[in-house]
């Protein structure tokens, strides 16, 4: 193995690390870095998610106790209520309109789709990559060809995706 691709390993365990992920004991082992990749994956799209969407000149954290409370919320507004109490990110409390609402809620739903369906489909990558292959497998890069065809076809057939 070459000097740069041990020091990339040694980059990469660090950053592993440092999320509280066990880095693999054998860089070489398939299995164990591919674990690995799998768990860092996994906390990079929740990271994603949870960061959170800006409408209307306010950001909105998507945790899992915000996606909770809006999707409460937005059940309130399909029942028929005018308006509902929420807030953004370090602001106060106010009555949004129903329809204001619920354009919040399709936001926030189709970022977390976005992610979600994005993050099935690396592991899908993961499962099949080689060695070489899973050492450039981060959040955000690009699927291969036919993932990338999957993903567009199920984000087209579900509505569009992020809005």
């Amino acid at each position: 193995m070459g000097l740069n691709i041990i020091r990339q390993d040694s980059v990469r365990g660090l950053r592993l690390k440092s999320k509280g992920i066990q880095p693999p004991r054998d860089w070489n082992n398939v299995e164990q870095v591919r674990e690995a990749v799998r768990q860092e994956i996994g906390l990079d799209c929740t990271a994603a998610i949870y960061a959170g969407i800006d409408m209307g000149g306010s950001h909105y954290s998507l945790t899992e106790h915000d996606q909770t409370e809006i999707m409460a919320q937005y059940t309130t507004v399909k029942e028929g209520a005018q308006a509902v109490p929420y807030h953004a990110d370090g602001e106060l409390c106010r009555m949004y309109p129903a329809e204001e609402f619920t354009a919040l809620a399709k936001a926030a739903t189709a970022h977390i789709f976005q992610h979600r369906t994005y993050c099935n489909h690396v592991n899908a990558w993961i499962k099949r990559a080689g060695l070489e292959e899973l050492r450039g497998i981060t959040y955000g890069v690009e699927l291969p060809a036919d993932l990338a065809e999957n993903m567009a076809a199920i984000i087209q057939a579900a509505g569009g995706g992020a809005a």
